[in-house]
């Protein structure tokens, strides 16, 4: 692991400079920089993670995200009752044209959209029913604050971090040739680590596919009964 304050020290090592000369501020901007840099590599992180629940409330769509968790992107929502399953992601647009007016009829949500930062169930539930979202949360940034917490990042990149701050540090005193260097050296270890981490597991196989159906508002007034939508 590594905190902030431990990269402070290491850099400050590494240039030989005290923190007279080579300010905390100055430090924290540059890790914070490199940070970022990593997470705009992929939005599925596997130590991003997380899984939420939520109970549907009867009569209710909508259900703001903030509130389930710290969220960053949805990959799964799962009614875990008895009867329940895995629900469909299906756009809010196409929704709207099947869940419309009189079709709009309270039941057992098997379908969700994303919109205006809210998670919306179709149809609307009519009952209680105890959802599990497994999601990939947002980075946090603690650690700014709390410079003896972990960095928020997988331990792959705990000894490619200070690389990132001490080609900045390097370019801030006009280096350009240790500041390449440093720079080359993040790009390339950060590089080894994103093959590895996000290398599909040898036990899940590949496939192809279409992607998931949703029905059509025919089909779903007759799921409603024998001969509605005739």
């Amino acid at each position: 692991m590594i905190t902030l304050n431990q990269l402070r020290d290491q850099v400050r090592a590494m240039v030989d400079l005290d923190e007279a000369d080579l300010p905390n501020s100055v430090i924290d901007q540059f890790a914070r920089e490199g940070f970022q840099r990593i997470y705009t590599l992929e939005r599925r992180w596997p130590f991003l993670q997380k899984t939420f629940t939520l109970t549907t409330v009867a009569g209710t769509r909508g259900y703001v995200i903030e509130n389930i968790g710290d969220i960053r992107e949805i990959i799964s929502v799962v009614d875990t009752s008895a009867s329940g399953e895995r629900m469909t992601l299906i756009p809010y647009d196409d929704a709207e044209e099947i869940w419309l007016g009189n079709t709009d009829t309270p039941s057992r949500p098997y379908f969700f959209s994303i919109w205006e930062d809210k998670i919306h169930f179709w149809p609307k539930p009519d009952d209680a029913y105890p959802i599990t979202v497994r999601v990939y949360r947002n980075p946090t940034y603690d650690w700014l604050d709390s410079p003896d917490d972990e960095i928020d990042i997988d331990e792959w990149f705990h000894a490619l971090l200070p690389y990132f701050v001490l080609s900045r540090v390097y370019q801030r005193q006009e280096d350009a040739e240790l500041s390449a260097m440093y720079l080359r050296s993040f790009e390339e270890g950060v590089g080894l680590a994103r093959r590895d981490l996000m290398k599909a597991s040898s036990a899940r196989p590949v496939v192809m596919s279409g992607g998931r159906q949703y029905p059509t508002m025919r089909r779903w007034l007759q799921t409603l009964g024998g001969t509605l939508g005739q």
